[in-house]
């Protein structure tokens, strides 16, 4: 049996990623897509030959027959939408940000237990394999308790803020649609700009790798220009004790390769991960070191590089259906929203605040 999925949103990144991966998955069957701009609709429809498609995506809930569906539209509609599919039964992949408060991120895990229904929040670098064995280095104890952690990530967003979208077409690949003009420059459709867009990455993949559940947060921001932040500069402290600093930056400029590199340092040693060059070295307290070899090349079939595999989110909601494991959980991105939310209090007042709870 198939799983039945249907698309909401069919802008940039449905249309790149998650579109494409249901079409390469053997085990995937594309129902539905559901869009109210009939442009982007009509071109996904012409690119992807969707059986049905829908300018409303609650025509599309209450008429599919589906196992599942991706939401994959401005930040600012995550929540409404996520909530009606798991109200309807629906396993959700949900872009990052998974919502925008720690009140919404409670309402979908209630819900979707209640429902017997999982989420899966868009973090593709979770399923890198040295991502997976950082994962597997932390939890063994390889380099004793976490001390300190540090995350960096420079991009290239700075045009996007701007709403400068022809101008990175190259750098984000549009292949049938482009990312909306106000998407991620209107922080009515955002709700803001490096934290939501970039932190949510970097942030989640760090609590992803080390399991640290994060209690403090003090930070800066800056938008320079924009009317999202640009620069933010966050200090943590986690449960635990172990203190972290997570900096990003959207000033990357386009002639540059972007940045996003991890050092974690533990009673025992320390690691280092230059993500986006696919490098990483463990250093231990008895002085052996280990090297991790480069991620390997995808499947036959398969047009992604494995250390962003864009269509590993798609890949597990349909594994998820089938019964799997959901190897990017909405307890996650709910612990990384109410992150985010405290920083975005904090630099609003100049005061440290403490990360909300998000258990249902």
């Amino acid at each position: 049996m198939s799983a039945r999925i249907g698309v909401i949103g069919t802008g940039w990144w449905a249309t790149r990623a998650h579109l494409p991966a249901i079409a390469a998955n053997p085990a995937a069957e594309l129902v539905a897509i559901a869009d109210p701009d009939e442009a982007n609709r009509s071109r996904a429809a012409e690119a992807f030959a969707p059986p049905a498609t829908y300018n409303d995506y609650r025509d599309m809930l209450r008429l599919e027959r589906l196992d599942g569906v991706v939401v994959a539209v401005p930040h600012t509609r995550h929540f409404e939408i996520a909530l009606d599919a798991l109200q309807a039964g629906l396993h959700v992949l949900v872009e990052k940000p998974m919502v925008l408060t720690s009140n919404h991120a409670r309402e979908l895990l209630r819900t979707a237990a209640e429902r017997g229904r999982e989420i899966i929040v868009g973090y593709p670098w979770h399923y890198s394999e040295q991502v997976s064995r950082v994962r597997e280095w932390i939890a063994s104890g390889a380099i004793g308790d976490l001390l300190y952690v540090h995350s960096l990530f420079a991009s290239i967003v700075w045009e996007l803020y701007r709403g400068d979208v022809e101008l990175v077409a190259d750098e984000m690949g549009y292949t049938v649609n482009p990312t909306g003009r106000d998407t991620y420059s209107d922080p009515a459709l955002s709700g803001g700009g490096q934290g939501v867009t970039q932190i949510t990455h970097s942030g989640a993949l760090l609590l992803h790798m080390t399991g640290l559940e994060p209690a403090t947060v003090f930070a800066h921001m800056h938008n320079h220009d924009l009317r999202v932040d640009l620069v933010d500069a966050l200090s943590v402290r986690f449960e635990g004790g172990c203190l972290g600093t997570i900096g990003s930056t959207g000033s990357t400029v386009r002639t540059q390769e972007e940045v996003l590199e991890y050092r974690l340092y533990g009673t025992g040693g320390h690691i280092l991960f230059d993500v986006m060059n696919e490098q990483l070295m463990m250093y231990r307290a008895d002085g052996s070191t280990t090297e991790s070899p480069p991620c390997p090349p995808a499947p036959a079939g398969r047009d992604y590089s494995t250390s962003y595999p864009e269509e590993g989110p798609l890949d597990n909601l349909v594994e998820v259906i089938g019964g799997g494991t959901n190897r990017s959980p909405g307890r996650l991105g709910a612990r990384v929203v109410a992150m985010l939310e405290a920083a975005y209090a904090s630099a609003s007042d100049g005061t440290a605040h403490e990360v909300a709870a998000t258990d249902p």
